[in-house]
Formats: structure tokens, C-alpha cells, sequence
């Protein structure tokens, strides 16, 4: 295919930590760049981020901060994207949706064709924050209808101007439909898009990097916080204290935060996606345990490197796994011991279960997204 322009309008700069927000359009962008087209981001102006994906040209778009937070923040940010977008780009992508219009300055007799995928419905969002709220004073409650007005008349006009419009998550659209009468069928899914990690090329090669050695079973626990102890570390951390009288040899691999003094255990703290991606690499076992964002993009980097996946119920995916992944009973560490157990005793059943789960994995490569985009927009290249 020719090249086309494609702007991307981000909501951060690249990401330094797999978790960000902002790395689903930044994953877009390469996935774009990488099969030849011309590709800028739009993102906020402060942080510097991490390194970019290579052919994507960075763009800062500054924004005055008046009101921190509120609607109008995010409507401000999108028409000043919507000013610096290409007169001749052929395609925008917004990821997410977001709130306000960006009303790009069009090329004349045409405009740029738009897509935009929601990631969630803002309102609905809006309003589980606020729920506290009602039982406060009236100028309080004054206040969040204000706000909510400008939410449910900013979200629409963005999802208007949006020439297709993309959801991760079967149930968004019925909630769209419900909140802002947009026809179901106008609503396509298209699955986060998860880039690669960096890693080793093989197990071995891994592990001596971390001075494991080479015939133990290791289970990775990546840990999704960045701030102080996250609340899923402690139950993992139980969970293989309960196996380790089993399998004295066993280690857990804490990836993403310092891990306190156990025995077998050891710890890679950076959150950059080469160290996830190690500790991955290292691992026959990743082990999932909540509370965890509502997607983990981390969950599929585990399955392309190999490892099988224990979780708990309450870790979902947006199309059920499967064989891929290993769910025990209950989130009580005493199911999750006997579910990695289970999974430790049994060679077989891991390179089983891995073999489902790098099937599994391929649906989120992000060029799958692109060419749903392609799908939806047909745009000749110019």
C-alpha cells in the first residue's frame, strides 16, 4: 500500500511504562509507521515520555491549564489538536475519544476522515466519580450538573464528528446507544492494540542475566502500580509462599517494584516495557492476581513470551481466553496457590497452556487494528 498521512491524537507523550494510557495510540502510530505510512502523534505539552516508536514524529500541543481536570480541559486539548493536524492528512485517529470536537482546519472541499475509539463512555465514568458528591451542598451539586452538562455535550459532539468509531469492549455499545442514541451497528469492535516487549532471545539467555538458574520453574508476577506497595503484590507474594514447601527450587520473579525478603524470591523494579519484557522472558509461569487495571496489557505480553498464565476470576480479558489462561476458583490465595500448583507439577499443561495463550495473543497485535481501520475507511493513498 502507498503511503498515507496519519495524525494520532494522543493523550500523553510516549509511554515509559506499559500500563499508560496514552500506549494504545502510540502502539497505532508505529503500527502505521511501520507499514510506510507518514505518521505524527499530537500529544499534551510537558512530560518528555520515553523514546518513540521509530518513522513517528512527535508533536507537543500546548494547552493552558485553566481549570485542571474539569470538561473543558479535555475539549481545549482536542481543538488545539484538531488546529495542528495536517490541512492533508488523509486519516486522524483519536485514541481515546475523549471529550469535545476537534474541528480540523480542512484542506479545501474536504476534510481529513476521522476515527475514534472509546475506550470508555466518559459520562457513565463522570458520574461514579461524583457519586459522593450528591449527599454534599447544593453548591456542590450545582456545580456537578454544570460539569456533567459539559461532559454529556462534549462526549457527543466528539463521538458526531468521528467517521467510525471503534470500542475494545463488546459492552460499550449498548452503553452508547443507551447514552447518546449512536446506532449499535456503527459501533465496531477492534481489540486493544498491545505492542511486543523487548526480550532475550531465549529463556536461558535471560535468566543469566538475572542469575537464575536454568532449571527451575520460575513464575513472574508483574505488578501494575507504580506508586508505594501495590495492593497486588502482597496476595502474590502469599500465593507462592503457599507452593514453595512443594517445590522448594521454585522462584517468583516480582517485575515492576521492589519486592521485600523472601526466600526465592527476587525482584526487577523499572516499569519500562525491556524489563517487564526480561522478566517475561525469564519466566515459565506469570501469575495474575487483583486488584489489576480493568485491561492488562501485561496479560499479553506473558503470552507471547511463552509463559503460561495462572489468574484470578476477577482478571478479565475483553474476549474470554479460553485454554489460554488458567483461572483458579476464587481470589483467595489458597485457590490461586492450588491453580499455580497445578500449573508448576505439570511441564506438559504449561507448554500447553502457552501454546493456546501466543495463539490467543496475536488477536491484539496492533496492525490487526489498522487494517480494521482499513476496513472501516477505505482512503486511497494519495
Amino acid at each position: 500500500m502507498a503511503s498515507r498521512s496519519v495524525d494520532v491524537v494522543a493523550a500523553g507523550p510516549p509511554p515509559r511504562d506499559p500500563y499508560e494510557p496514552s500506549a494504545t495510540a502510540w502502539a497505532l502510530a508505529a503500527a502505521f509507521a511501520a507499514r510506510g505510512d507518514d505518521v505524527r502523534v499530537l500529544r499534551p505539552e510537558g512530560a518528555a515520555g520515553g523514546p518513540g516508536p521509530e518513522g513517528v514524529a512527535s508533536v507537543e500541543v500546548p494547552v493552558a491549564h485553566r481549570r485542571p481536570g474539569a470538561p473543558v480541559e479535555q475539549a481545549a486539548y482536542a481543538q488545539a489538536a484538531g488546529r495542528r493536524v495536517r490541512p492533508a492528512a488523509d486519516l486522524v485517529v483519536r485514541d481515546p475519544l475523549g471529550l469535545g470536537p476537534l474541528r480540523t482546519e480542512a484542506r479545501p472541499g474536504s476534510r481529513p476522515r476521522i476515527v475514534a475509539f472509546v475506550r470508555s463512555v466518559e459520562l457513565r465514568s463522570f458520574d461514579r466519580e461524583r457519586e459522593p458528591i450528591a449527599h454534599r451542598g447544593w453548591v456542590d451539586r450545582l456545580d456537578t450538573w454544570r460539569d456533567r452538562r459539559s461532559v454529556r455535550r462534549l462526549e457527543q459532539a466528539a463521538l458526531a464528528e468521528a467517521d467510525a468509531l471503534f470500542a475494545d469492549d463488546p459492552s460499550l455499545a449498548p452503553l452508547l446507544t443507551e447514552e447518546y442514541a449512536v446506532p449499535a451497528d456503527r459501533v465496531r469492535i477492534a481489540l486493544p492494540p498491545v505492542p511486543e516487549l523487548p526480550r532475550p532471545p531465549s529463556r536461558d539467555a535471560a535468566r543469566g542475566t538475572i542469575d537464575l538458574p536454568r532449571d527451575v520453574p520460575v513464575i513472574v508476577a508483574p505488578v501494575p502500580g507504580d506508586t508505594g506497595e501495590d495492593p497486588s503484590l502482597a496476595p502474590a507474594r502469599e500465593t507462592f509462599r503457599r507452593i514453595r514447601p512443594l517445590f522448594p527450587g521454585a522462584r517468583l520473579i516480582v517485575a515492576g517494584s521492589p519486592a521485600p525478603p523472601d526466600p526465592g524470591v527476587s525482584s526487577i523494579p523499572r516499569r519500562d516495557p525491556t524489563a517487564f519484557g526480561l522478566a517475561f522472558a525469564a519466566g515459565n509461569i506469570a501469575l495474575f492476581v487483583g486488584p489489576r487495571p480493568p485491561f492488562d496489557p501485561l496479560l499479553l505480553g506473558a503470552m507471547r513470551s511463552g509463559c503460561a498464565v495462572a489468574a484470578a476470576p476477577s482478571v478479565r480479558l475483553p474476549v474470554p481466553p479460553g485454554d489460554a489462561v488458567r483461572y483458579a476458583a476464587s481470589d483467595d490465595p489458597g485457590d490461586l496457590a492450588s491453580t499455580l500448583a497445578e500449573l508448576v507439577a505439570d511441564p506438559a499443561l504449561v507448554r500447553e497452556t502457552a501454546t493456546s495463550a501466543a495463539s490467543y495473543a496475536e488477536r491484539y497485535l496492533p496492525e490487526r487494528a489498522v487494517r480494521a481501520i482499513d476496513a472501516a475507511l477505505p482512503i486511497p493513498a494519495r
